[in-house]
């Protein structure tokens, strides 16, 4: 999203006084800061039209670049990534200008260790732990990336050992008995995708989807940002030149006459 001045402003403002003139490079800078500080809470705004309870990470994905008076372009793109989170652009350019979207984190690192198949998406199943969000559970994503030993270099000592692998799958302290595994149970009935087993001892023991593995879906355009900016620039940018040339204006040193005595 780019709100900027492609022609001379030189020539534009050839015939304003000369306070003027001098002002209108500082002031054309600020007009287009905020039309594009009120394009990027516009597009903020349309978020929850497209993305279902978007977490307070998603509703911070877009950045404002303003404009100066030797640059006179304001920009809001994608926000980088915050830590070691995806990028923005991975989930929100989609959304904007259609297609698929690439791997989450817990894709990759799954994918990366040989679990998800290539062209393939994680999707949470009926037994995954959801947040206020609507999203899986960081912890429950946590456990089942250290009992997997999903976790890259970085993160290898979060993967469990062998040791504890054993103990969890026993259950211990009264607890019971669990197993993540990756596969198509009931004989290869059940669909692909990360299972819960868990065993009650003389009771038996259940088998709950936990994450499933789709086929990666394809998005169509449904956020749209040319719109949105386009009808910003038109209804917000000759307010704001208005307001902050007058503002510039009203705070310009005026040029001085000097009388002398005769």
């Amino acid at each position: 999203m780019k709100f900027g001045v492609t022609s001379d402003l030189a020539s534009r403002v050839k015939g304003w006084a000369e306070p003027a003139r001098d002002q209108a490079p500082f002031a054309t800078a600020v007009a287009l800061t905020r039309t594009a500080g009120d394009g990027k809470r516009a597009v903020e705004a349309a978020l929850p039209t497209v993305i279902d309870r978007p977490t307070p990470y998603t509703m911070g994905g877009f950045r404002l670049w303003p404009a100066t008076k030797m640059k006179l372009r304001a920009e809001v793109d994608f926000r980088d990534s915050f830590g070691k989170g995806s990028h923005a652009r991975d989930y929100l350019a989609p959304q904007v200008f259609g297609g698929e979207r690439k791997l989450k984190a817990f894709e990759r690192s799954i994918q990366r260790v040989g679990l998800l198949p290539a062209g393939m998406s994680a999707v949470p199943g009926a037994a995954a732990k959801m947040d206020a969000y609507g999203n899986m559970s960081r912890g429950q994503i946590v456990q089942i990336m250290s009992y997997l030993r999903a976790f890259g270099e970085q993160g290898y000592r979060a993967n469990i050992t062998d040791r504890r692998k054993a103990a969890i799958n026993a259950g211990v302290k009264g607890k019971r008995g669990m197993a993540y595994f990756v596969g198509r149970p009931g004989g290869g009935r059940l669909p692909l995708g990360i299972w819960l087993r868990e065993e009650f001892g003389q009771l038996g023991s259940s088998l709950k989807p936990v994450v499933m593995f789709v086929k990666a879906p394809t998005y169509r355009k449904r956020l749209d940002v040319p719109g949105i900016s386009e009808r910003v620039v038109k209804e917000r940018f000759p307010v704001h030149l208005t307001t902050s040339m007058q503002q510039a204006m009203r705070s310009a040193r005026m040029p001085t006459t000097k009388s002398r005595l005769v």
